[in-house]
């Protein structure tokens, strides 16, 4: 499945980096990238091994702020 999250304003691309390597890291995730100036994560990931609101959560526990 393929998902994008949008956040709100990042206010650096090491935040962007920051995101993307802790969505990396989370079991079923085949591919995450995260657009600096567009505050969007775009996630490839197995729906049997993790979900969106598992993602959403890994981004909010980095303190970031995730609107849709």
């Amino acid at each position: 499945m393929k998902k994008t999250i949008q956040m709100e304003e990042l206010v650096c691309p090491m935040c962007a980096q920051k995101i993307e390597t802790a969505l990396q890291k989370v079991k079923g995730v085949s591919e995450a990238t995260v657009l600096y100036n567009a505050s969007k994560a775009k996630i490839e990931f197995d729906e049997n091994e993790t979900s969106v609101e598992a993602l959403k959560e890994v981004i909010t526990q980095l303190g970031y702020v995730v609107i849709k």
